[in-house]
């Protein structure tokens, strides 16, 4: 859900801003942190929605951001097995 949100407010040119990317990661961090204890609703802890927001992120994105979003990418798939 929380893509979704991000999506409705932010345009590709605000999410790509260094410090709104930072603190959107650190959004999608939060929000995959626990998601089997944290996320009541089984469907709500698919990261397919996030993961189509952090691939366009990555295509939107280079150096070091597109690192800092592959590794959100890596942390989401790790936390939410059997995702990719």
């Amino acid at each position: 859900m929380v893509s979704v949100a991000i999506l409705q407010d932010f345009n590709d040119v605000e999410m790509t801003a260094p410090q709104t990317l930072r603190d959107l990661l650190v959004t999608i961090r939060l929000a995959f942190a626990c998601p089997s204890t944290c996320v009541v609703v089984p469907d709500d802890r698919k990261p397919r929605d996030t993961l189509l927001l952090l691939e366009q992120l990555h295509n939107h994105t280079r150096g070091p951001n597109q690192l800092a979003v592959d590794d959100t990418r890596k942390f989401v798939l790790k936390q939410v097995p059997n995702a990719d």
